[in-house]
C-alpha cells in the first residue's frame, strides 16, 4: 500500500472523529460518541487490512511468475552426430573439468609426467620437517623450568639436530651490557669470536634476524663478527623478552640440506631464539622478584625480616659447629643535622651511599643488613669478639673519610657502633641482637663515632 492510500485512511478516521465531536449530547449521550468512534476506527482499519492483503498476494503471484519465467529451458533441438567407423567414441567433459594443457603435452612420449606434476610430487615426497624430537627434550626443560646451566646444556644438544650440517654460537651478556661473551657453540667449524661487541651485529640494532647469503656475494645485514667462515648463509637472531636484549645466536650453513629452503631456516631460527628469549627473561624476573623480596629498596642491602633469617640459620649453624657469630650495628652520628640542614632526601642519599660502600669493608660470608629505619648491621658468621672488633674499626675509619658530593655541599658522617658475639655475650639470635642494641646506645649516649662492645656495659 502507498503512502496516499494511508493518509486517507487517517483523514476519514479524522472526519469520524469531528462528526462524532459535533454531534449534540442530548442526540447522542458521550459514551456512546467514544463508542461510535472505536467502532469507525475498526471499520477503517479492517478496510485498510484487507485491501494491504490484497496487494500482497498480487505482488507475490507476480513474483512467481516472474521466477517461471525465467528458470523454463530453452527449447534445444539435439542433433545426434553418429561417428564413423573406426572412430573411437570419446567421453563427454564438462567445461569446469577441461584442464588448460599445455602445446608440448601432445609431444610427450606415452607414460611421460608434465614437469610442474612432477615437481609437485616431489615437493610431496620430501616436505620441510622440523625436528621435533630434538626440539621437544629442549622444551621439557624449560617447561619445567629448570636451571639456566641445564637449560643451555639442553639447547647445546639440541641445536646440531634442529640445524644439521651447520655451525653456531650463542652470544649473552657476561656482567656488563656492552660486550656479548660465548655461551655455547657448535659445529665443525668457527664462525665468530669468542667475544663480540653489540654493534658488531646488525640483529642487536633491527631487534629481527639478520640473514647474510655470502653465497651471492651481498652483505648489506653488517655483521661484521661473522669473518672466520665467510660462506654459504648465516642467521643472526637476538635474543629477548619482555623489551629487554640478553644476547645473540648466530647459525651458519654452507649449504642447506636436501628439500629444505632458506625461509624454512630462517623459521627455525625465528622459533629458537624466541623461546630461549622469553624463558630467558622468566628468570630474570624472578630473579629481580627475589631480590626485591629480601632486599631493602633504598640502601640495596638486605632487609629486615631477611637478616632474622639469616641470623637464625647462622646461629644454628654455629651452635652445631661451634663455632662463634658476631653482630655489629651501627648508626650515622649526622643523620639529625642532616635532615635539619638539608632535608629528608639529603639522608636517604646518605643512607644509599653507606648500602653502597658498606659491602665493600666485609668479607664475602658477612651479611650486611637494614635493621630498622636509619640503623644498619653486619652479620659476622664465625668471627669472634676480636675479628668483630677489628671488623667495626675499619667500617667506622672507612666511612669517617667519606666525602658525598651533594647538591653545592658535601654529605659526611661519622658512626656510632655496637658489637656482640656469642656465645660470648648472647646465647641466641634474640640475646644477641638485645646485646647489640645495647652497645650501640651506649656509643651514641657518649657521642658517637666509636665502636662499644657489650664488654662495657657489665
Amino acid at each position: 500500500m502507498s503512502f496516499l492510500s494511508y493518509f486517507f485512511c487517517l483523514v476519514f478516521f479524522a472526519g469520524g472523529v469531528v462528526a462524532a465531536y459535533f454531534i449534540p449530547d442530548k442526540t447522542l449521550a458521550l459514551h456512546l460518541k467514544f463508542v461510535l468512534v472505536g467502532a469507525w476506527g475498526a471499520v477503517l482499519g479492517l478496510v485498510y487490512h484487507s485491501l494491504c492483503c490484497r496487494k500482497l498476494r498480487e505482488a507475490e503471484e507476480n513474483y512467481t511468475e516472474l521466477l517461471n519465467t525465467q528458470n523454463t529451458a530453452p527449447k534445444t533441438e539435439y542433433v545426434p552426430v553418429v561417428p564413423s567407423i573406426g572412430d573411437e567414441v570419446q567421453p563427454f567433459e564438462h567445461p569446469a573439468q577441461q584442464q588448460k594443457k599445455s602445446p608440448f603435452d601432445s609431444i610427450l612420449p606415452p607414460g611421460a609426467v608434465p614437469a610442474a606434476e612432477a615437481l609437485k610430487q616431489q615437493v610431496k615426497e620430501a616436505p620441510q620437517v622440523f625436528p621435533l624430537d630434538a626440539w621437544n627434550a629442549f622444551c621439557k626443560h624449560i617447561l619445567k623450568n629448570r636451571p639456566f646451566s641445564e637449560v643451555v646444556e639442553a639447547l647445546e644438544k639440541s641445536l646440531p639436530e634442529l640445524f644439521p650440517k651447520a655451525a653456531g654460537i650463542l652470544y649473552m651478556y657476561g656482567g656488563v651490557q656492552t660486550e656479548l661473551h660465548k655461551i655455547l657453540s657448535f659445529g665443525d667449524y668457527v664462525i665468530s669470536d669468542d667475544t663480540i661487541m653489540p654493534a658488531e651485529c646488525a640483529s642487536f640494532n633491527v631487534g629481527d634476524i639478520v640473514v647474510t647469503n655470502f653465497t651471492t656475494g651481498e652483505f648489506t645485514g653488517g655483521c661484521t663478527h661473522l669473518h672466520h667462515h665467510p660462506q654459504g648463509v648465516s642467521f643472526c637472531a637476538p635474543i629477548e623478552g619482555l623489551e629487554e636484549h640478553f644476547g645473540i645466536l648466530c647459525i651458519q650453513v654452507d649449504k642447506f640440506p636436501e628439500g629444505e629452503s632458506l625461509e624454512f631456516w630462517k623459521a627455525k631460527v625465528s622459533i629458537v631464539a624466541a623461546t630461549f628469549g622469553l624463558y630467558v627473561a622468566n628468570q630474570n624476573l624472578n630473579l629481580r622478584f627475589q631480590q626485591h623480596s629480601i632486599r631493602d629498596s633504598l640502601t640495596g642491602l638486605f632487609n629486615r625480616r631477611y637478616m632474622e633469617e639469616s641470623l637464625r640459620r647462622e646461629v644454628s649453624a654455629a651452635r652445631r659447629h661451634n663455632t662463634p657469630i658476631g653482630i655489629i650495628m651501627m648508626y650515622p652520628d649526622a643523620i639529625e643535622t642532616v635532615n635539619k640542614e638539608k632535608g629528608h632526601h639529603a639522608v636517604e642519599q646518605l643512607l644509599w651511599e653507606l648500602g653502597q660502600r658498606l659491602p665493600g669493608f666485609i668479607r664475602t660470608e658477612d651479611i650486611p643488613c637494614r635493621f630498622d629505619g636509619n640503623i644498619l648491621c653486619v652479620i659476622l658468621p664465625g668471627a669472634d669478639s676480636k675479628i668483630t672488633l677489628e671488623r667495626a674499626e675499619r667500617i667506622r675509619r672507612e666511612i669517617s673519610q667519606l666525602q658525598i658530593a651533594y647538591g653545592d655541599g658535601i654529605l659526611a658522617t661519622n658512626l656510632s657502633m655496637g658489637v656482640s658475639v656469642m656465645p660470648d655475650h648472647a646465647q641466641d639470635e634474640g640475646g644477641l641482637i638485645y646485646s647489640a642494641q645495647m652497645a650501640l646506645q651506649l656509643s651514641i649516649n657518649n657521642g658517637g663515632n666509636r665502636v662499644v662492645s657489650v664488654d662495657a656495659l657489665r
